[in-house]
């Protein structure tokens, strides 16, 4: 599974088929902001070929990870133009690029019973956010306030897949730690099935200065390393 904050996307799962340089730009961006590794695909050029479609090899990309694709991403306009069923158009995965880099991953490896889907909140003057689909991060984010906090956690659990859910909330700062976890509390109760955890976060300062894996801001790191701790039920009006 690999450690905290590792993605398991190391080889090429993605080819990219776009004869448009706004939506090649549009796509690409997605895929690096989502370290997912991919690869050209073009409509000219038949040095290589996959279900009819010819493709270009990137330059850190073997021969042998062209066997293993999962998906093209395209655009609605060239989706015709490429057989098979495992195209995706760019359009399709929204604007939102948080979003819809998590639309792609659920798409890559599809959920199972077994899948968690666990959302790190670190409270402070800067709210470090971070989520992960298993290990795999899908969001990192810093916001000001709770409010926004709050929010944000909200739009990541709302467009999450339907597995088990859990906000896992750094308990450095316990008032503020106590107003996430009450307002997420408040808005989806038990029927959501999405547990909330207060986190001990003692020692994650000491952790992540000597891990080499961490990215992202102090706070999104913090998050990163909550989320990965174990924590107890979040109760309403118990001490924190």
């Amino acid at each position: 599974m690999g450690g905290i904050g590792v993605h398991s996307l190391t080889h090429v799962e993605v080819g990219v088929a776009t004869e448009s340089g706004r939506s090649y730009y549009a796509i690409t961006s997605l895929l690096k902001r989502a370290r997912i590794l991919f690869i050209d695909v073009l409509f000219n050029d038949h040095s290589i070929g996959r279900n009819g479609v010819s493709m270009r090899r990137s330059a850190y990309v073997s021969d042998e990870s062209l066997k293993k694709l999962r998906v093209v991403i395209t655009t609605r306009r060239e989706r015709l133009q490429i057989p098979g069923s495992d195209v995706i158009c760019i359009e399709d995965l929204g604007e939102d690029l948080d979003l819809a880099k998590q639309k792609l991953l659920s798409i890559l490896h599809p959920v199972k019973g077994s899948d968690k889907f666990v959302v790190g909140v670190d409270p402070g003057q800067r709210t470090g956010i971070v989520a992960f689909m298993n290990h795999v991060e899908v969001n990192s984010a810093v916001v000001v306030s709770i409010e926004d906090a709050i929010s944000q956690v909200r739009r990541l659990l709302d467009n999450a897949p339907r597995v088990s859910r859990i906000v896992k909330i750094g308990v450095g700062m316990p008032v503020l730690a106590e107003k996430i976890a009450l307002g997420l509390d408040s808005f989806y109760g038990e029927k959501e099935r999405v547990r909330i955890q207060l986190v001990d976060e003692r020692g994650t300062s000491s952790l992540y200065a000597k891990s080499k894996t961490l990215r992202g801001t102090r706070d999104q790191r913090s998050a990163k390393l909550i989320a990965f701790r174990k924590g107890r039920d979040y109760v309403r009006n118990a001490p924190a």
